[in-house]
């Protein structure tokens, strides 16, 4: 039997049922935050697996709340414990299912309320067999420390297994460690599918009327809806009715726990008194105790759950791991000699903005280079298993891809780099000192790449591997799926979050005809790269282009630009030439210059490359502008021309993009460059 995690599968759309909550998708590795995994048992309290609760806030909170309700590995007899454990949970279970029925539906009936609770029971036991908190040893002779309930390859968090890759920021929250966060922020889901049941999926009983046995099936039909569609999304919800449903053992084990109660073999007494404060604990109320940690104050760097912190005014600037708290100090200043643990609980009354640590670092750290991007090392440099890890060998210099990337000092900021190096005629990987704030340009400098990359670069070609969601900006909107096989170019890399989750800008051309621009996920790097499962190289099957340059030049993935061996090609945002202008760059600031693009002569800024590489700044966007997701997530500036705002849309604009365009815009100059009008761009998109 394997552990279900309903939110695997219901995500975005069955959250939007909830109200509140939110889902976006982060790629998490499997075993995300897991320290120390523990296995288990398909029993009550010990379903497997567990990792350390500490990882989301202290023991301390955890055992001055919940002593009672967490199963010890440590007793004499696990059949014993196991009946103490499910004797304490019931009441717990009991009293938070009626708590939140009547918070919902003051007026319930006596027996709606006792089948919802048993919908409730049902599917705590279908997923994780009523577990939560458990101590557990990690080997014989090893210390039992407290775990928490992790399953499907450890993305399902607590009892009702939130999964991390759909609720990352609310699991950051607490919604996942605290048991009584987890059951209230989940049952949402349950109460929003019990609701929304249709008629048709009522098995012919529609009505909650009629002889005792019409009754009971009208609401064990409901329950049966209800778990379906929290399994398998909302669309799911007559799934247990379709006998050839692939699912169809879920749905039948599900049923079996409704119909036979298999919890209550390990339950004696079934109106017991809770042993902990059920209400406190569901509202996360000001008179509940909170973990206690230090305090959020200016001036200290902050550990919040597993994620660095810096107060800046009332607003909280985070970064998702704290091996990037370097990054932070261009949000706010702060003693890095010492990180002070924060809780969740203790940072309510701040706002908070959570940085994608591959935008923040590379504003925060000049010259830092991009994931993906290609550098060239000017001396051969030490290959380290890890940041500070043991000596492998020596890099010999030349040309390689950044795999991963680390910062360390606020004000030294030494650059790290994981690169994919020969040793000994073996292909290895690990980490070189790239050099800090002082001489890191004598190091490594950004490169054009030789080569195949680990990772695809812009204008190489892949192959996704399954049927692949295409969206409008990474890991949003879906536009439309495509299949497994098909061979696409990747005209940009973005990178989210320390697991360096890689999306690609791709061009498609749909079965519909209709031309399409948009992002695939492909992939993490961390902890083991899983690019195999989604993109992989594929021959060339055209000669598109991923971006159109001048004679002579090619675009620079990294910097945003059409680069020869001397000069940078604009066109550049208003900003940018405003700084070169102020760094002394006099008219060829604003010049105009002869070039050739696709063999027709056109105008353009043309810039030195130190000159432009100061005026255009080293953000994820040329200075002055920004991310828009409203445009495919192309970098955008808001400008004003003879008395009118307009938005500029900057590319990589790939061959069917331009071609596109000149048939639309009757050969407009602009089709060929990197920078379009919003609504000549906007124009283009389905």
């Amino acid at each position: 039997m394997r552990l279900l995690a309903f939110f695997t599968l219901c995500f975005s759309a069955c959250l939007g049922l909830a109200g509140s909550a939110q889902a976006a998708y982060t790629p998490t590795p499997n075993d995300w935050a897991c320290t120390n995994k523990v296995g288990g048992t398909w029993t009550h309290g010990r379903a497997p697996s567990g990792c350390d609760a500490a990882a989301f806030g202290p023991d301390s909170f955890v055992r001055g709340n919940y002593s009672g309700v967490i199963f010890s590995d440590a007793s004499s007899s696990l059949v014993d414990e196991r009946k103490r454990y499910m004797q304490a949970m019931y009441p717990v279970i009991r009293d938070a299912s009626q708590r939140y029925l009547l918070s919902r539906k003051p007026a319930v009936s006596a027996r709606e309320l006792e089948a919802f609770q048993r919908g409730t029971y049902a599917t705590l036991r279908q997923e994780t067999f009523w577990s939560h908190y458990r101590d557990a040893q990690l080997a014989a002779g090893q210390p039992y420390l407290l775990k928490m309930m992790r399953g499907d390859s450890g993305h399902g968090h607590g009892m009702m297994q939130v999964d991390d890759r759909y609720h990352f920021v609310q699991l950051q929250e607490g919604k996942g460690w605290n048991m009584m966060q987890n059951f209230t922020y989940a049952i949402d889901i349950y109460y929003a599918a019990w609701e929304a049941a249709p008629n048709a999926c009522l098995g012919g009983v529609t009505t909650p009327v009629g002889t005792a046995a019409e009754v009971d099936a009208y609401w064990r039909s409901r329950a049966r809806s209800a778990w379906s569609a929290y399994n398998g999304g909302p669309t799911k919800v007559c799934r247990w009715q379709n006998a050839a449903d692939v699912n169809v053992a879920k749905d039948n084990g599900y049923r079996d726990n409704y119909d036979n109660r298999l919890w209550l073999v390990d339950v004696a007494d079934l109106t017991k008194a809770a042993a902990i404060d059920v209400a406190c604990l569901m509202d996360n109320g000001p008179s509940c105790p909170v973990p206690t940690g230090g305090s959020a104050e200016p001036g200290k760097l902050l550990q919040v759950g597993a994620a660095a912190c810096v107060l800046n005014g009332s607003t909280l600037e985070c970064v998702d791991d704290v091996r990037d708290a370097a990054c932070l100090a261009g949000r706010a200043s702060f003693d890095d000699g010492s990180i002070t643990p924060v809780y969740v609980a203790q940072t309510a009354g701040y706002a908070r903005i959570d940085h994608n640590r591959h935008q923040l670092c590379r504003a925060q750290v000049p010259g830092l280079q991009s994931l993906a991007s290609a550098i060239s090392t000017l001396q051969p440099l030490d290959l380290r298993s890890a940041p500070d890890g043991m000596v492998l060998g020596q890099a010999a210099a030349g040309s390689y891809q950044v795999l991963d990337f680390m910062v360390v000092g606020s004000q030294q900021q030494k650059r790290l780099y994981r690169i994919r190096a020969a040793l000994n005629g073996a292909t290895t990987d690990g980490w070189i000192d790239a050099g800090d704030a002082t001489n890191h340009a004598t190091r490594a400098v950004g490169a054009a790449p030789t080569g195949a990359g680990a990772i695809a670069y812009a204008g190489d070609w892949v192959a996704v591997v399954p049927n692949l969601n295409m969206r409008a900006t990474p890991g949003g909107a879906l536009l439309v799926a495509i299949p497994a096989g098909t061979a696409v170019q990747v005209k940009e890399v973005f990178g989210t979050a320390s697991a360096n989750n890689l999306y690609y800008r791709v061009e498609y051309v749909h079965s519909d005809g209709v031309l399409r621009e948009g992002w695939i996920f492909a992939g993490n790097l961390y902890p083991a790269s899983t690019l195999a499962n989604w993109a992989v190289p594929a021959a060339a099957p055209s000669a598109a282009k991923h971006a159109h340059c001048p004679n002579g030049t090619r675009y620079d993935h990294h910097l945003r630009q059409c680069m020869s061996p001397s000069s940078t090609y604009g066109p550049f945002t208003a900003a940018a030439a405003q700084a070169c202008l102020d760094n002394g760059g006099g008219a060829v600031c604003t010049a105009q210059r002869a070039t050739v693009v696709d063999g027709v002569a056109l105008a353009m800024p043309i810039w030195g490359k130190a000159l432009a590489a100061a005026a255009t700044g080293n953000g994820d966007c040329p200075r002055g502008a920004a991310r828009s997701m409203a445009h495919r997530f192309h970098c955008t500036e808001t400008v004003m021309r003879n008395g009118a705002t307009e938005t500029d849309v900057y590319g990589p604009f790939g061959t069917a993009l331009v071609n596109a365009c000149l048939v639309r815009s009757g050969n407009a100059a602009w089709c060929r460059t990197n920078r379009w009008p919003a609504a000549g761009f906007l124009a283009l998109q389905p």
